[in-house]
């Protein structure tokens, strides 16, 4: 948004809108360009006057409204706020520079009304009985007219940080807005004429200090005043008030503010949050760390990363898209700054920056740090107010505390540690109002005091627990700790014996190393080892051990099965050199998770070569879910191979054509309408959800491919192109029969298949290696899209992982470009490496195999891309990248806790795990942005990514909770009567992601977005039908029939073509396999049921047999938790799901379904 035309510039007195009594008015220019925005109206000693005995003449009625009643006007104004932002952020952004990419000052002005809206009445006195015959208490009353003097750098906080709890409790107010940056207060007096608040209750003026903020100063009617701003003008304030009538002040004055870096912080997040303080408002903030200190031994590492993040911004126009560095605020601070700058270069160590952007008009500064700056240098001691800051080095923490200390001023400071301990003791020490431990300002806490130590003020802003209209507490010596244990992990450790046994680590040592152990590595191995072996059904943590412990020691302890305690010896006993030779084997291994046996099984392909598939993937739980009652398999512990089709397939070689030489000049290219066809279906169906390409330059370079003057192509772009060709080709051969249900496309006539251009994208492989860039990787990425949904697992899952090895090679999990690359090629690396990210967890999902990238032991430096700088296209919503990445990783935490860190012979998992992931998907569900929920509408372009999002969602949450419903299917008449209750919960709770899965299908399938060219779509369809027929063998409810039925008829409804296809011809025969006959194949009536197959298979199964694929598929609980029963907990109250869903055989009998509209 631009800057608005209609500016409002006036004084506001008593409700009405004035001009200056002389006349007079000052000029507001623009920090970036210099040029005129508005002429303001200056506030004269008259006007200032009538100002005030407005006030005075609004108070007795407004202090007589209750709290109630004065928050009304709080709430319109708040909304009023919100509604004008834009026009907000763009007045900021023209007076004093503020980029519009950084203005989140609206809302927040607007949470503040919101807040003290509610806590008027939290303001009481205090009552005491101490003194016999006496009652005696305290009131606390507003003080009258309160003036407020606010700054320039941030006005609508102050503002409705001044103005909001003076308010609340009955006073009225008079506010003087900075001279430089007056125009977002004038047009908040708008916003509270326009929600009606009475007259004369705020008034606000503009001028300059020395005349309206003089005379609120002296004024004999002002009862108390609040300033913000320098410390000079500060004491000048304190002396007025002392001349005139003693009124109460309260002072914020300015900072040097300190952060200290320990070694053992976490350096990433130490780096992130110390250089956005500095730079962000272009420095212009009082609590900035404008001084930070780094322990030496990570000092050279920080100072590096500090580099990168600082020139990593955007300096330009503050209303330009993209801009997150903006001008100074006027002449005189840009000034200002240079001339410490020039002081810094004499002192100390000039790493970056140094001063003004040369290139550009305006009042420019570059963000600057000057290192190994001596502690009395001028830099050192006064406070800049510009993106300006230094970094010292320290090596013990009486050392750096005293430096901290060495200031006169003590506004804010911050200490990054994972030692609570040292955190705490080094926060108490430090001199500053505001301390905050693994977080550094802007950061504070909403319900603390605000306030400065020293010479950073007097008093504090107001908490709920304090008055509003009462004199401050002087409570310095004892300042607020804001500790943030956001993303930092368990503090401190903890080691591996801890993270194995559940204990909390007492020692912050490297992960490497257990230097307290009380028993031996080996010892330790073994014992766990034997625990195992007799307690195969429950999870060993420090929860079970200390309860097995206890019920030896209370007598009340049951031996395990004898089929689990009988220890066969061998046949010989160990001979002496085989125990020497034992003792001199090879040490044990490094770690506890080292010894567990990988979880998975083996699938024979259509080459007779055996593939490992991992146990997250659904293809061993679907094969474990058609073995039901089947004791007969030949090799149990072996996914039997398709019975309709082959995995893989036999591509067939392509079309004969005088172009199809693996090596050419001159590129095969089909016709330009083919072209643009297969383009816009990847663009639909594909590219909606995995980004590789902005869509107008990728448009511009296939119009360039086919222009007759184009330069010669790359290998690794046409590969990209015959990728995306397949991929739109797939269902240009088909018969009428093979046609969707969905969609209305007409595929132009073209000699080759979708096999032809696959094996054409094939041939280029080596080169496309060779040539190892960034088409490359999207080369690579898509051809892995167009493999996977041809059922060619393996090859798709290694094309994934060389395009992951090429991101690697070009730094894009490190952030790293080319110097001369500018920041919008930024911004297309971190989108591909984030869509990277997304597709190989899908990939490794789907097939069962270990994802390429590895957070917990990959350093990940790339942040989620700005879609201000790059806009993601038509088909990809705002903000969907970000919330799939952050499902994306609740799903691997999933995969890891559930599937691939208990060990092949634990069945059991803890009821704290699951409960802690299950809520921790609720909470992401809760969270994601609104125009992404479900049921908000959402224009026809995003359909398809909305859908997927939830699906993804639906998916993860079944993940989760299917190993619980298979086990209670084949386990259920052994289950006591407290543990059904939860396994018939978790049950209900994957059901019901199922229901709300196929009620998301249906509305694709009507939205014409459900797409046969990737096998996502297939795959969930595949993935419900499963879970709905262990719902219907457990219940043998109707409706569970009928959704059966219903991803049939997705699937019939769908193009046949790729996995689709397979899916369609394969599962009918799985089906018929547990007694579920395909009606559409005869008599057109639907899914049939064979009674006495289904009797046989699900009658009359033996819970105590599982095969080696179900045993694995499915999980016992283990209730580690004492809260697991408890009525009032989340987690009961998450799983407590509608009574439509019926999970017991019991209540099912019973049951009359009724047709229900999902969607």
């Amino acid at each position: 948004m631009g800057i608005p035309e209609a500016i409002e510039t006036r004084l506001f007195i008593d409700g009405e809108f004035t001009e200056a009594s002389h006349g007079k008015t000052f000029d507001i220019k623009n920090p970036a360009t210099l040029k005129l925005v508005a002429k303001v109206h200056e506030a004269s000693e008259e006007d200032t006057d009538r100002a005030v005995a407005a006030a005075k003449a609004a108070f007795p009625s407004w202090s007589a409204l209750s709290p109630d009643q004065r928050a009304v006007y709080f709430k319109k104004l708040a909304n009023l706020i919100r509604e004008s932002n834009d026009e907000l952020g763009a007045l900021e952004a023209a007076s004093m520079g503020k980029p519009l990419g950084a203005f989140f000052d609206a809302y927040a002005c607007a949470a503040k009304w919101d807040h003290y809206a509610e806590v008027g009445y939290n303001v009481q006195g205090t009552t005491s009985v101490q003194t016999p015959g006496y009652l005696n208490l305290t009131l606390r009353q507003p003080f009258g007219v309160v003036a407020a003097i606010i700054p320039w750098n941030v006005p609508l906080l102050f503002l409705a940080n001044k103005l909001a709890p003076a308010l609340i409790v009955g006073n009225t107010v008079v506010l003087k807005s900075s001279e430089k940056a007056p125009l977002t207060s004038a047009k908040l007096a708008t916003l509270v004429q326009k929600a009606g608040f009475p007259k004369g209750v705020i008034n606000i003026i503009t001028g300059f200090g020395n005349v309206s903020g003089s005379i609120l100063s002296h004024h004999m009617d002002v009862r108390a005043l609040s300033f913000t701003g320098s410390g000079r003008t500060g004491r000048l304030i304190q002396a007025a008030s002392a001349k005139s009538n003693l009124k109460q002040i309260m002072l914020e004055l300015g900072g040097k503010s300190p952060a200290v870096i320990f070694d053992d912080a976490d350096l990433e997040a130490a780096v992130k949050e110390t250089a956005y303080s500095i730079q962000w408002n272009s420095g212009q903030v009082c609590m900035a760390n404008s001084r930070v200190y780094v322990q030496d031994t990570i000092a050279e590492k920080y100072i590096e990363l500090f580099k990168d993040h600082l020139q990593s911004v955007t300096i330009g126009d503050p209303l330009e898209k993209g801009v997150d560095h903006g001008p100074q605020a006027d002449e005189v601070q840009h000034k200002t700054v240079l001339r410490y700058l020039e002081m810094g270069k004499q002192s100390g160590h000039l790493v970056l920056g140094g001063g003004a952007v040369s290139d550009r008009e305006g009042y420019y500064i570059q963000p600057t740090i000057f290192t190994n700056t001596p502690e009395d240098a001028t830099i050192m001691k006064e406070e800049v107010f510009g993106p300006v800051v230094n970094i010292n080095v320290f090596k013990t923490e009486d050392e750096v505390l005293e430096k901290a200390n060495n200031t006169e001023y003590g506004l804010y400071a911050a200490v990054y540690t994972k030692n609570i301990d040292r955190a705490i003791r080094f926060a108490k020490g430090l001199e500053a109002g505001t301390v905050g431990v693994n977080c550094t300002s802007p950061a504070t806490g909403r319900d603390m005091p605000f306030g400065g130590y020293k010479s950073s003020g007097v008093g504090r802003e107001v908490s709920p627990h304090k008055s509003p209209g009462d004199s401050p507490a002087f409570t310095t010596r004892q300042p607020f700790v804001s500790i943030d244990h956001s993303q930092r992990g368990q503090v401190p450790g903890p080691c591996r014996y801890c993270a194995r046994t559940g204990a909390i680590c007492r020692i912050a040592t490297p992960r490497r190393k257990r230097p307290y152990y009380h028993v031996t590595e080996e010892e330790y191995q073994c014992s766990m080892r034997i625990l195992e072996h007799f307690f195969p059904d429950r999870e060993l943590n420090l929860q079970s051990l200390r309860s097995i412990a206890k019920e030896i020691a209370d007598g009340t302890f049951e031996s395990p099965n004898s089929q689990h305690t009988t220890v066969q010896s061998p046949p010989d006993s160990i001979s002496a050199a085989e125990d020497e030779a034992h003792q001199d084997a090879e040490p044990v291994v490094e770690s506890v998770r080292d010894l567990h046996e990988p979880l998975g099984c083996m699938m024979k392909d259509s080459r007779g070569r055996f593939r490992y598939i991992g146990a997250h993937s659904e293809i061993p739980f679907n094969a474990a879910v058609c073995s039901i009652g089947d004791q007969s398999l030949k090799d149990p512990a072996v996914i039997v191979a398709p019975k309709v089709t082959e995995l893989p397939p036999n591509l067939p070689t392509p079309s004969p054509s005088a172009n199809d030489s693996a090596y050419t000049d001159i590129f095969y290219l089909p016709p330009k309408k083919t072209c643009d066809y297969y383009v816009s279906r990847f663009l639909e169906d594909v590219h909606s959800t995995y980004w590789f390409y902005s869509i107008e330059s990728f448009l511009h370079r296939v119009e360039d491919t086919y222009s007759e003057t184009s330069t010669a192509a790359s290998s690794s772009w046409m590969c990209s192109l015959y990728s995306i060709f397949a991929i739109g080709a797939a269902d240009s051969n088909l018969n009428a029969d093979q046609t969707s249900s969905y969609g209305t496309y007409t595929s132009p006539p073209d000699e080759k298949t979708s096999t032809d251009y696959l094996t054409l994208a094939k041939q280029l492989i080596p080169a496309v290696y060779d040539e190892a860039e960034l088409d490359s990787i999207r080369a690579l990425a898509i051809m892995s899209i167009a493999l996977e949904n041809f059922c060619s697992r393996v090859s798709s899952y290694l094309c994934i992982g060389a395009s992951i090895q090429m991101a690697y090679s070009l730094g894009l999990h490190r952030d790293q470009v080319p110097e001369s690359g500018a920041t919008l090629e930024r911004e297309q690396h971190r989108r591909i490496w984030w869509t990277l990210f997304i597709l190989d967890q899908e990939i490794a999902s789907r097939g069962g195999s270990p994802t390429l990238i590895d957070e917990r032991v990959l350093r990940i430096d790339t942040p989620l891309p700005s879609e201000q700088i790059l806009y993601p296209g038509m088909h990809t919503p705002l903000s969907w990248l970000s919330t799939s990445v952050s499902l994306c990783r609740l799903k691997r935490d999933i995969i890891q806790a559930v599937y691939l860190e208990r060990s092949s012979n634990t069945r059991a998992v803890g009821f704290t795990t699951i409960s802690n992931l299950l809520l921790s998907l609720q909470k992401w569900l809760q969270l994601i942005p609104p125009h992404l929920k479900h049921d908000v509408p959402a224009p026809p372009t995003h359909r398809r990514a909305v859908a997927a999002l939830h699906l993804q969602y639906w998916g993860s949450t079944i993940l989760l909770t299917r190993p619980f419903l298979l086990y209670l299917v084949l386990k259920y008449s052994t289950l006591n009567s407290s543990k059904k209750t939860w396994f018939e919960r978790m049950g209900k709770t994957c059901i019901d992601a199922a229901q709300k899965s196929i009620a998301i299908l249906q509305q694709m399938a009507a939205d014409n977005t459900l797409s046969s060219l990737t096998a996502f779509d297939s795959t969930c369809i595949l993935r419900l039908i499963m879970i709905f027929i262990l719902a219907f063998a457990h219940t043998r409810l109707q409706q569970y029939r009928d959704h059966i039925e219903s991803g049939l008829n997705l699937l019939r409804g769908m193009k046949q073509v790729g996995f689709c296809k397979f899916c369609t011809d394969e599962t009918p025969v799985r089906l018929a396999d547990v007694g579920i006959a395909d009606g559409n194949k005869t008599t057109n009536a639907g899914v049939l049921l064979d009674d006495d197959l289904i009797a046989q298979l699900w009658g009359n199964f033996d819970p105590n047999f599982m095969t080696p694929l179900q045993t694995q598929q499915s999980l016992d609980l283990a209730f580690d938790d004492s809260s697991s029963f408890d009525l009032n907990s989340e987690i009961l109250q998450f799983t407590n799901l509608d009574d439509s869903i019926i999970i017991d055989p019991s209540q099912a009998s019973s049951h009359v379904y009724s047709s229900f509209d999902f969607r």
